[in-house]
């Protein structure tokens, strides 16, 4: 039976080897952590990654796709105080190379593997305003697992399901020549990106990488617990706990970087909104929201010669609607977590890529050709929906999002059903709420983060 461990690795530690808090990241593993050989204004970070079941070289429509490790740095100069935690600068010359905008690196994660394999990034910490590393630094390590989306062609709205007569639905999918196309299916090629008047609008053609799994309720407490207590009373209602399995508390009395916990680590987090809690967290880990055209794209897969108009992520076999236990209350055990059932609440993120239910069918576990989870039920998930016309940003390592993100007004979202959809709201071109404009927090909306390449 597969395990999840679903949060972020931190590591945390002053000047060489350094303490390891308990590793939470959808089962990758980090030890052996030391800071080492400064020079030049630099720093060398090195870390032992494992990686339980790595996808390794897959293809999917005779196209190869991986899966990677997303890591990047945060670091305190005064020993983790409160609001003392900044987004480390990373540098060519390490071990792993960092992305052009030196936020973060990708590290494949079959080179990571069960058995574990030491990394190391290169922190250029002058760039950050840091004199010295001295024994007030503190350095955590963050990661995330995401899939690279190849690039390719595929079908938006495949059969012609996407405008409904909703009030939440009135978006549009424009082309190049102002034509709405949101109501039909459109081959979404090299020739017709069909993309809202900017060719770089993320319309999920050309590759990008979109995390395996929604973001837990660790995830999110590690998020709360390194930003500043202000800010993370700003994105916490401690009214919601307990409420459709939302399990994180604050504590008042426990020290800062502490005060938040949850008992339901590996549950999909739910009661969050756009604005506070989905944007600062995605600018915060240096990711973006996805696109509703990425997420069909990651539902549903490459063209595979014109054939492939797949209605849910795993195919076209409708979703089972047994039901039994899991995680703690009664819940559908194949596909997807959806059905209103008794249990009502999100449910462990990727449990049904670990079988514990033995699914008579591979397309069972509700995985996309892309091996993510959950693109289908447990919560409805935040993304840009195609009325934003101005191409977003990846984020930029500060709880401040860039302007290229819409707000909740405005070019925002939901897609993919959750714990209390029917069958027809699991669909991958299901578009009645791509439209949504709700702010506050709700029982049944979560996130995942997405990466221009």
């Amino acid at each position: 039976m597969r395990k999840f461990v679903i949060g972020f690795l931190c590591a945390l530690g002053v000047s060489a080897v350094f303490l390891i808090s308990p590793a939470s990241a959808n089962n990758v593993a980090l030890s052996n952590a030391v800071l080492k050989n400064p020079a030049g204004g630099k720093i060398t970070v090195e870390f032992k990654l494992s990686q339980e079941n790595p996808f390794g070289n897959v293809t999917f429509d005779s196209i190869a796709f991986s899966d990677y490790i997303w890591v990047f740095v945060k670091f305190s100069t005064t020993n983790g105080s409160d609001g003392s935690w900044k987004h480390a600068t990373l540098s060519a010359g390490g071990g792993v190379a960092p992305t052009a905008d030196n936020l973060g690196a990708f590290i494949k994660s079959s080179l990571a593997g069960p058995a574990g394999a030491t990394f190391n990034v290169l922190w250029n910490y002058t760039a950050d305003g840091v004199g010295a590393i001295d024994a007030n630094t503190l350095v955590k390590i963050c990661s995330i697992e995401m899939v690279e989306i190849p690039t390719g062609s595929f079908y938006f709205n495949a059969g012609g399901i996407g405008i409904t007569t909703g009030a939440d639905d009135g978006t549009k999918c424009y082309d190049g020549t102002g034509v709405d196309d949101g109501a039909n299916e459109v081959l979404i090629d090299a020739a017709n990106k069909n993309v809202p008047i900017d060719p770089n609008w993320p319309n999920g053609y050309n590759a990008f990488y979109l995390a395996k799994y929604e973001i837990s309720q660790q995830q999110f407490v590690d998020f709360l617990n390194t930003i500043t207590a202000t800010d993370a009373a700003n994105s916490y209602d401690a009214t919601k706990f307990n409420t459709n399995g939302y399990r994180i508390q604050f504590n008042a009395g426990a020290p800062y970087g502490a005060r938040y916990t949850t008992d339901a680590p590996n549950r999909a987090c739910n009661f969050l909104d756009w604005d506070n809690d989905t944007k600062r967290y995605l600018s915060w880990a240096a990711l973006r929201p996805m696109t509703e055209m990425e997420f069909e794209k990651a539902a549903r897969g490459t063209q595979k010669a014109g054939t492939n108009k797949r209605t849910y992520p795993w195919g076209n076999t409708a979703p089972s609607t047994n039901t039994g236990s899991v995680d703690g209350g009664t819940h559908i055990i194949h596909y997807a977590n959806y059905n209103n059932t008794a249990g009502a609440k999100p449910i462990l993120v990727g449990w049904y890529l670990s079988q514990g239910y033995a699914p008579s069918a591979t397309e069972a576990t509700g995985a996309s050709p892309y091996g993510i989870a959950d693109l289908a039920g447990n919560v409805w998930e935040h993304l840009i929906n195609c009325d934003w016309t101005t191409v977003p940003t990846n984020g930029n390592g500060t709880i401040t999002p860039p302007a290229s993100w819409p707000g909740a007004a405005t070019g925002k979202g939901l897609r993919g059903g959750y714990w209390g959809s029917t069958a027809t709201n699991l669909q991958v071109s299901y578009r009645y709420v791509a439209g949504w404009t709700g702010a506050g927090r709700d029982n049944v909306v979560g996130f995942r983060p997405a990466r221009t390449k």
